[in-house]
């Protein structure tokens, strides 16, 4: 068969498997995720693509030609002068939410990210890309008696994120030093609501209060990338990351009233207690800084370690702070490929990945700061006659805890991922 035939049909073939995994966001997302995702602005998301997941997270100090990593945005020097890199992934997760006397289980799915690097000139190259920053999605019940009241049900529900489209750059300094950034638009909508009602009462009317905030606002983080390529192909990757804390713009809608229930579930409004719309305000996202390295051979292994911390007890919303903590998180991962040849047999050519990571998050919650761990493992699937792979990776772990009347998670979570990697900037040359 004819060769460009071939790559022609290889291509259709990636593009058909690209437009499936941003179909997944469509199809299979289900808004609820995780009900400490109440608190601040929700969870946060990573910027890590499929390879780093798999790894237990290790980013900072991993930069490849062949995928594009935003932790790092000095890594985008790694990039190929000639070639253009296409990066989409999905994320998916079932969470078991376990309190003393019973559980539940909850779904979500997501467009995890879309990613592109490139070259510019020779020292100079770019990536753009949108990736989720924060995610809000609970419904909780709490029902009680209460003296001289009788039953009271509070509802508490949440949706929406925060999403970035980011801009980097990085500067090759040398062959060994790099220097990156990106400049960050974030943008998004939370919603929480949380309504009483009295269902004994005939005489205590129910009420809501709804607050929606939407986000819009530019910020920026950094990075330093240094790579060291000894004989033998033997070779270690060290970076650093800093995000500045800023203060991003937000206008919130408010909106309480008085209500009962009809017989179809509407809420009938019977007059409005709070009503201010578009209120201004800035919330302050804290500053960041990691650090993380790897060592390993060429195409063949490598290991590596990521540290990050967040200084979450300077977050305030609207001007009003909160009882966040510092939140921290150790990534340790690797990855093994048996033969990158051609002539070898398809098994040998898979990379093998595994990793495990350890974090306390921002929250503390009646004297327990809330912490999770998890262990991921994943395989990168060369697809034939190009560069390109097909990523995957699975990561089982758990958050929280059952002390204290709190809620633990015991959850598996799925990414797949394509990495597409063209030679587009060769000027072929005709007879």
């Amino acid at each position: 068969m004819n060769t460009t035939l071939k790559s022609n049909r290889t291509l259709k073939t990636l593009q058909a498997l690209a437009l499936l995994i941003c179909t997944i966001q469509v199809s299979g997302q289900t808004r609820i995720s995780s009900p400490y995702s109440r608190f601040g602005i929700g969870d946060l998301m990573n910027n890590n693509s499929v390879v780093n997941m798999a790894m237990g997270g290790i980013s900072y100090g991993l930069s490849s030609p062949y995928f594009v990593n935003p932790a790092n945005p000095a890594t985008y020097a790694a990039f190929d002068t000639l070639s253009f890199v296409f990066d989409v992934g999905a994320y998916g997760s079932q969470t078991k939410l376990i309190t003393t006397n019973l559980s539940q289980t909850a779904n979500f799915a997501s467009l995890a990210y879309l990613k592109f690097g490139f070259p510019v000139t020779r020292w100079w190259r770019s990536s753009f890309g949108l990736l989720p920053y924060s995610n809000t999605g609970y419904q909780m019940l709490d029902a009680r008696v209460e003296e001289n009241i009788g039953s009271v049900t509070r509802n508490y529900q949440g949706n929406g994120g925060i999403n970035q489209f980011y801009l980097g750059n990085s500067i090759a300094i040398n062959k060994q030093l790099s220097i990156g950034f990106n400049l960050t638009y974030l943008f998004g909508t939370l919603e929480k609501s949380s309504a009483t009602t009295f269902p004994d009462s005939a005489y205590r009317m129910n009420y809501k209060v709804i607050n929606s905030t939407k986000v819009h606002d530019l910020s920026l983080n950094y990075g330093l990338f240094y790579k060291w390529q000894g004989k033998s192909g033997y070779h270690l990757g060290a970076g650093l990351v800093f995000s500045n804390g800023t203060n991003i713009n937000a206008t919130e809608d408010r909106l309480g009233y008085r209500y009962f229930l009809s017989s179809s579930g509407v809420d009938n409004v019977i007059d409005t207690v709070l009503n201010e719309p578009q209120v201004k305000g800035k919330i302050f996202l804290p500053a960041a800084v990691g650090g993380g390295f790897t060592f390993g051979k060429t195409e063949k292994w490598l290991v590596g370690a990521d540290y990050q911390l967040q200084m979450w007890n300077k977050y305030s919303y609207f001007g009003v702070p909160d009882s966040l903590k510092n939140s921290m998180r150790i990534s340790v991962g690797g990855q093994y490929t048996p033969s990158v040849s051609t002539v070898s047999g398809y098994l040998q050519r898979i990379t093998y990945r595994a990793g495990v990571r350890y974090s306390n998050s921002f929250l503390e919650l009646r004297g327990q700061q809330i912490d999770e761990f998890g262990i991921s493992f994943g395989l990168g699937l060369p697809i034939p006659r190009t560069r390109s792979t097909v990523n995957l990776a699975a990561e089982i772990g758990t958050r929280g805890t059952t002390n204290e009347n709190l809620i633990k998670e015991n959850f598996v979570r799925f990414t797949l991922g394509l990495s597409i990697f063209e030679r587009w900037f060769i000027i072929r040359k005709y007879d």
